[in-house]
Order: structure tokens, then C-alpha cells, then sequence
């Protein structure tokens, strides 16, 4: 499912992607996200306590929006999520999101302590369509 290389770089940069579910009552809910794109997936780190944890437990449809405001760039992708619950499985992805936004540093262990005191999860996000069929503006 690789993208094209003005989306691969476009994605690569460090910046949020709106995330977007649905509730249990129809309304949806929004809300920016560092994420890792790894060529197949996104991913994006949350925790249990957050409203997204429940409702991608309850319903995996999601909705993704990265934007860059200032280039007039952004990429929106239609998907599903599978909810990753073990944090030492996913430490590389977990790792690899805070180093793509500038937090590095901690080991392994030290990271894993961390990630799982905050109850860590990770949204594994697969779109449902391949890379030439997202909505993209300013990455021609």
C-alpha cells in the first residue's frame, strides 16, 4: 500500500492527525493526534481513560485528517482501527511516534514504565482504500 513519495514525505513530517470516531450516540468526536504512518498503517498512541479508547473498542470505523494549514497540504484517509493493548509488543511503534515529534531519550524499560503507567494503548489504523485513492490537495 505505498503512497506516493510526496505523501510519503508529506506523512513523515511531525505534525497531528485529526482522528476522528463515532460515539455510541451517533455524534462524532475529533481530536489531533501525533501518529506514525509505517507504509500499511497509521498508528496513534492513546490511553484507556480517553474517549477514543471506548469508542474504538465499541466501533472501528474511523477517519483520518492530516493538515498542514500553512501549505495548504493534507491527506484525509477513511479506515478501521484494531485497539493494541500490549505495550512491550508495541514499544517500537510507541517509540518511533515520540521520536518522530521530538521526545527521545528514555530506554526501553524506562519508556515501557511509562507508556504503561499512563495506560498506554496503540490505534493500529489500516485504510480501507490504497494510497491513490485518499484525498489529497498540495501533494501533486
Amino acid at each position: 500500500m505505498t503512497a506516493s513519495p510526496q505523501i510519503e514525505a508529506f506523512l513523515a513530517e511531525p505534525r497531528n492527525a485529526m482522528v476522528a470516531g463515532v460515539r455510541r450516540d451517533g455524534r462524532p468526536h475529533l481530536s489531533p493526534n501525533w501518529f506514525l504512518w509505517d507504509g500499511e498503517r497509521f498508528y496513534v498512541s492513546t490511553t484507556r481513560p480517553r474517549v477514543k479508547y471506548r469508542i474504538f473498542r465499541h466501533d472501528p470505523r474511523v477517519e483520518l485528517a492530516v493538515d498542514d494549514a500553512t501549505g495548504y497540504r493534507t491527506v484525509l484517509v477513511s479506515g478501521t482501527v484494531e485497539v493494541l493493548e500490549d505495550v512491550h509488543e508495541q514499544l517500537p511503534q510507541f517509540r518511533a511516534i515520540r521520536e518522530k515529534h521530538g521526545r527521545t531519550g528514555a530506554s526501553d524499560k524506562e519508556l515501557e514504565e511509562i507508556l504503561v503507567a499512563e495506560q498506554r494503548v496503540l490505534l493500529a489504523i489500516t485504510p480501507s482504500t490504497p494510497p491513490e485513492q485518499w484525498t489529497t490537495w498540495g501533494l501533486d
